[in-house]
């Protein structure tokens, strides 16, 4: 018989996989070694060889069958392949978000792999509301948009979804946007499950730990999988279930080859395994939104809160006539309410999407900022044992604050713009007596201080919680009363069709955060009160934006109503490539529109292009791309 062999190699020429011949019948997943440049390597079969060699070519064997157990289901084997084919990648790269690196051996189950403990659940208690959407996902073979407000109990339907599954002797996928609600979940889904049945998978796990639970995963059949967008990819055996939380967040989508989005691959997987697809959100995407509207989707709402509590009152401080002075970014409002929550002993929670001490170090004479070599924007100024430094958060570079300016000489160089780091020392100043936990990627490195965070929060150890974006994710805090976003406009005026969509989205997650089991308060402060992104989110009038939103889109055909493909280039000739490809793009692309721009953050030496119509990708059949990065479906368009 022959086969298929996708193997480890990573040569560019069998990308694609080879035909090996064996006298055994063999499952697709399957692990072998095969012979290939006078050596063996691993590689893992694909299919059974439809279109034969010529009789001319001798066919090398398989030379070993490592396990008999495919390491990938026949479900997994044709994900992989429509990810090559939608995604434009070739099949072992879509093959290296299932099995990475250039051995699989130490995946095969060992002696002491044991078989998964019966599992038993514990299903939750649900409300009336709650009943009626569980209801109604159940009986709807289609993809869910579970499309809830804040706090009203979506988890809970999840448990109750998850606890069907597991009962009917299936795995579930719970995929979370974030590691920091991967731990906040585990806790909640134990009492649901039990600990021990519980695998978690994301990229802050050791490779030895990673191992361990993907092991667990294909050979102990672990009922539930809990992770970020990486766990999608855990070698299950019997999908019967997969969540997508929060299924708006930009995290989904993958920003190096292959560049998938979570949603669409698990929409693929659910369907070639027979399994049901869950999104949940109180903000959908406009491309969930549309799929609803379109009965792709079915549509479940749950419109109320969680035992009928009230959403928070919202208030807007317009910072252009707020007075703050040296508080800034601190209204007196928001300072106020702060106090009022350390003397009653609840918790607040700010959000500013900037880290770092400062947004970038300014001239004062010739009114320059200084800005790094590399991408040609300003540095951030951040702080590290007391001592200041300037960082690139597009490449992460470092440098030391300079004695004058490069532009003019001149020693008058202040640090100007609020960034966490330098809120929170601030913020220390203000009220000296407050506990203060700061949440983002330089203080939020490890699951273990994620756990730590997490707990001081449940415990009531801190008193205010300051962060980017992990603080406005999903995040269940039964003492917050008070969320505050310190300036709603750091993103608003991107050059991005979905600038606006983000924004709105985040504000509502921010808002979602207070009053959820006690009466709570928001404060959103802003130069612009009056963009339709920050009135509808203060209003609660998520549908309306969904409506205003999708009307521009189709009006000026962007996505969901067209297509859009993303061509990325890089180096010193990076503006002559793309403009060339661009060019014979041109004399075919009837029906589609091409435009070309240096990226924002590229310094001149990263270019893109973006295709837009009902099937750019067409304009690429046959076509050598060489360095040329492809993006179908791009979120990233700056």
């Amino acid at each position: 018989m022959q086969y298929t062999v996708l193997t480890a190699s990573k040569s560019p020429g069998i990308s694609s996989g080879l035909t090996y011949t064996t006298k055994e019948s063999l499952h697709p997943g399957t692990v072998v070694t095969v012979p290939l440049r006078k050596k063996e390597v691993e590689g893992i079969i694909l299919e059974e060889s439809k279109n034969l060699p010529s009789k001319k070519i001798a066919l090398k064997e398989i030379t070993t069958i490592l396990h008999h157990s495919p390491l990938l289901s026949e479900a997994q084997i044709k994900t992989l392949k429509w990810i090559a084919d939608y995604y434009l990648c070739t099949e072992r790269q879509a093959l290296s978000l299932f099995l990475s690196g250039r051995t699989w051996k130490h995946l095969l189950p060992t002696d002491t792999t044991t078989k998964g403990s019966e599992p038993t659940t514990t299903p939750p208690s649900l409300t009336e509301d709650q009943k009626n959407a569980w209801r109604e996902i159940e009986g709807s073979k289609k993809p869910s948009l579970l499309f809830g407000v804040t706090s009203s109990g979506k988890t809970e339907i999840y448990a109750q979804l998850i606890a069907d599954t597991v009962s009917s002797g299936k795995q579930a996928i719970l995929l979370l946007p974030e590691i920091l609600l991967t731990e906040h979940h585990i806790k909640r889904f134990a009492s649901l499950l039990g600990e021990d049945q519980i695998a978690v998978m994301h990229s802050k796990l050791t490779p030895a730990k990673r191992r361990q639970e993907w092991k667990r995963i294909r050979f102990s059949n672990v009922p539930l999988i809990i992770g970020s967008r990486s766990a999608l990819f855990s070698p299950v055996t019997n999908l019967g279930l997969i969540i997508i939380d929060e299924e708006h967040e930009w995290t989904y989508k993958n920003e190096k080859t292959p560049r998938y989005h979570a949603r669409d691959v698990a929409e693929k997987l659910c369907e070639y395994s027979g399994a049901k697809l869950v999104l949940g959100t109180a903000t959908p995407t406009l491309e969930s939104w549309q799929k609803a509207k379109e009965g792709t989707y079915t549509l479940v709402t749950l419109k109320e809160r969680y035992g009928q509590q009230a959403l928070p009152t919202v208030k807007v401080i317009d910072l252009t006539s707020a007075h703050c002075g040296s508080h800034y970014p601190f209204s007196n409002t928001l300072l106020e309410a702060i106090d009022k929550r350390l003397q009653t002993n609840e918790q607040s929670v700010l959000f500013l999407n900037r880290r770092g001490m400062a947004t970038s170090l300014l001239c004062f004479e010739c009114r320059r900022r200084i800005v790094s070599p590399t991408s040609n924007l300003p540095f951030t100024v951040h702080k590290k044992n007391g001592v200041s430094y300037l960082r690139d958060h597009t490449t992460n570079e470092t440098a030391a604050l300079p004695d004058a300016c490069p532009h003019c000489g001149s020693d008058t160089l202040k640090a100007v713009g609020a960034g966490t780091q330098g809120v929170e020392e601030r913020l220390q100043t203000l009220f000296p007596h407050a506990r203060i936990l700061r949440a983002d990627s330089d203080t939020l490195k490890t699951p273990h201080a994620i756990q730590e965070l997490l707990s001081a929060m449940n415990n009531g150890d801190a008193d205010i919680l300051l962060g980017t974006q992990s603080v406005v994710k999903g995040l269940d805090l039964p003492k917050v009363t008070l969320a505050a976003v310190l300036i709603a406009d750091v993103g608003l005026s991107l050059p991005h069709f979905r600038a606006g969509e983000r924004v709105f989205q985040m504000l509502t997650q921010l808002i979602g955060r207070s009053g959820r089991h006690a009466p709570g308060e928001v404060i959103i402060q802003t130069f612009r009160p009056d963009a339709p992104e920050i009135k509808m989110a203060s209003l609660h009038q998520t549908e309306d934006y969904l409506a205003l939103e999708s009307s521009i889109r189709e009006q000026s055909a962007y996505p969901p109503f067209n297509s859009l493909l993303r061509l990325i280039t890089r180096g010193e000739d990076a503006e002559q490539s793309i403009l060339s490809f661009v060019e014979e793009l041109k004399k075919n692309a009837t029906g589609h529109t091409i435009t070309a721009s240096p990226t924002l953050f590229g310094a001149g030496r990263e270019w893109h292009a973006f295709i837009r119509g009902k099937h750019p990708e067409r304009l690429l059949e046959g076509r050598e791309r060489g360095d040329i990065v492809v993006d179908r479906d791009p979120l990233d368009c700056v």
